[in-house]
């Protein structure tokens, strides 16, 4: 569609992307002069009007500090089409996407984030309803937290729940391919799914999923994250808490979102790695600084605490793979307590 230049009293800043159902835009609220974020739904036919105001109702009855603040709802003529306008609250910050793009997520930031989304989740559930697409988009990142947005497909947990085909495939649990239900237990994995991402810091989920043989049947069996694998910089009770929450067997996940929440809040963290160039590693635990890095010509793992060689930790090894391997775990395992 040609996007508009404004919108009744929103003046357009920028289309900040697609959404389910709709274009989402960046603007300036004229009458408030105040910048926030608008959901222009897609459909034009009058006669869905009211049920394409089911998001803006939800997220009415949603209202949490984790989940994305809804001001009002209403029906504007855009490009000379009647549609349906959603005011939000505008994140500068953006969405978790978004970052995996431009910058490393540390497990910590990940797990805070991640933490953040399941309890707007959590809230969202208590209230009846279910997410079903939730996915590093769908994640935004302020300074108060990680809200969740775009609740275009939420649905009211306690109707009969038909998966819709607008979901996010890579997401989806394997018994929906069975029978096309959506669960709490549907949400669950998909959060699992979005931490796995997050953690492992992959930018490009798409060309990633599309390298992989046989790809939907693997996302049918449950087995996409064992077909991609964990990096070894991920600590193993990050790894165990992904695991469980994206189980083949729905009775072995987590079965809601505040268990797999008191799950993340039982980690204790240590140095807060990041990675910084090709086989580089900065961490930091409190005002102390640790480097630690592969030299190729020597095949040596450095490793410096604020700026001083810790010759206990420095090693070389018969292989520049066998190094790499020894940093990354030496990263895993000083991540955690």
């Amino acid at each position: 569609m040609t996007h508009p230049v404004s919108i009744d009293k929103y003046q357009i800043v920028e289309h900040l992307g697609s959404g389910s159902f709709g274009d989402v835009y960046r603007v300036h609220d004229r009458a408030l002069k105040a910048e926030k974020a608008i959901k222009v739904v897609g459909a034009t036919d009058p006669a869905k009007f009211l049920s394409n105001l089911e998001e803006a109702q939800i997220l009415n009855k949603c209202r949490h500090k984790h989940i994305v603040v809804i001001n009002e709802a209403n029906i504007f003529p855009v490009n000379g089409t009647r549609r349906v306008v959603l005011d939000l609250e505008y994140i500068a910050e953006g969405s978790l996407e978004s970052a995996l793009g431009s910058r490393w997520i540390s497990i910590k930031d990940a797990v805070n984030c991640i933490r953040g989304a399941l309890l707007g989740l959590e809230h969202a559930h208590a209230q009846g309803f279910l997410h079903r697409d939730i996915k590093p988009g769908n994640i935004l990142i302020s300074n108060a937290g990680a809200k969740l947005s775009d609740f275009g497909l939420a649905t009211n947990a306690a109707v009969d729940l038909i998966g819709s085909a607008q979901g996010y495939t890579t997401h989806l649990p394997p018994e929906y391919f069975t029978d096309s239900q959506t669960t709490v237990s549907s949400d669950v994995f998909a959060t699992g799914i979005t931490f796995f991402r997050a953690v492992s810091n992959i930018a490009d989920w798409r060309g990633v999923t599309r390298s992989i043989p046989l790809i939907r049947l693997k996302i049918e069996k449950g087995k996409l994250i064992d077909a991609i694998g964990f990096a070894e910089f991920i600590p193993g009770a990050v790894r165990k808490i992904i695991s469980k929450a994206c189980a083949v067997d729905a009775s072995k996940r987590f079965q809601c979102a505040k268990e797999m929440r008191q799950k993340l809040d039982s980690l204790r963290f240590s140095i807060d790695w990041i990675s910084i160039g090709s086989h580089k590693w900065e961490g930091r635990l409190g005002s102390t600084v640790y480097t630690a890095e592969v030299i190729p010509t020597s095949n040596e793992v450095n490793f410096k605490k604020n700026g001083r060689k810790v010759s206990a930790k420095c090693m070389k090894f018969p292989s520049l793979s066998a190094a790499i391997s020894a940093l990354h775990n030496e990263v895993a395992s000083t991540t955690l307590q």
